[in-house]
Order: C-alpha cells, then structure tokens, then sequence
C-alpha cells in the first residue's frame, strides 16, 4: 500500500496493542506516536465492562498511535467498535511529525456511565501501552479517575 493512500485512524486504547490489530487490520500499518492534545482518556459503559473513550478536556493530552488504515480495516473496526451505536467516528486534528494532520477516531456516543474496565480488557490496553511505549501512569490514571467519578455520581 503506497504510503499516502487511505485513513489515518487515531488509536487510544485497545487498539494501540500491536497483536490485537495484526489480527483485526492485517493490512494495517503503524504510522507512528503522538500525543492528542485537548484531550483525556476516561473509561464509559459501567462498572467492570466500561471500555476506552476520549472525551475533550482543557489541559488534557492523550498518547496516540496513528494507523494508516485500508477500507477493509475500517470496516473490520467498525464492527469492532460497535460503530455506530457504541461509537462514533470524529476526526481530530493531531501534530505528527512536525505537521497537523486529520485523523479519524472512535469516540463513544454520549450517555454511557464512568466506570473500571474489566482485567482482560484492562490487559489489552496496557499491553498496547508497553508496545507503543507510553507511560503506564496514563492508563491507570484513567483508570483512577473514572472509578472516582463513577462514586461521585452514585
């Protein structure tokens, strides 16, 4: 695939771990990091199942890997990521090599509660975190602060 044809897709969360998208996207390819600026990560969907979602927040940044994704990938994630019900796709803008480019990403539709993830998926993440080389204390402060948020609004 030329290097400049198809979509970059921003990943966040379970899809920045390398193994999961080699199954999911084969035909995928790793663009490279960044960070997402204006941005945090939250957990949404409940206590013990709540997945990955970026919601804007002012200060906030983000550790993101960029995809270069074919129409066959896009539709593999679609079904992945519940589009259009679970998620939604929005592009965002992103500094990636000394340049702003767009990039398409799955951000949850309103509604949902905070809440933890469960262990495997928890795993998944923080695998992908390791492959990508980000700083852990990104995931758990995630973590942290949507278990936090979901006690406040019980």
């Amino acid at each position: 695939m030329d290097k400049e044809t198809g979509t970059i897709y921003l990943a966040y969360g379970s899809n920045l771990n390398l193994k999961q998208m080699a199954c999911r996207c084969p035909t995928a390819r790793v663009m490279g990091s960044t960070k997402l600026t204006g941005y945090r990560l939250l957990f949404r969907g409940g206590n013990g199942g709540a997945v990955a979602t970026i919601e804007r927040h002012k200060g906030g940044s983000v550790p993101v890997l960029l995809w270069r994704i074919t129409p066959y990938d896009e539709e593999a994630l679609d079904r992945y990521e519940g589009y259009p019900h679970l998620y939604r796709k929005e592009t965002v803008k992103v500094r990636f090599e000394g340049q702003w480019l767009s990039a398409m990403a799955y951000i949850m539709n309103e509604g949902r509660p905070l809440g933890t993830p469960g262990r495997y998926y928890y795993e998944v993440i923080r695998q992908g975190y390791m492959d990508a080389g980000f700083d852990i204390s990104v995931l758990n402060k995630a973590v942290r602060d949507s278990a936090a948020q979901e006690m406040a609004e019980i």
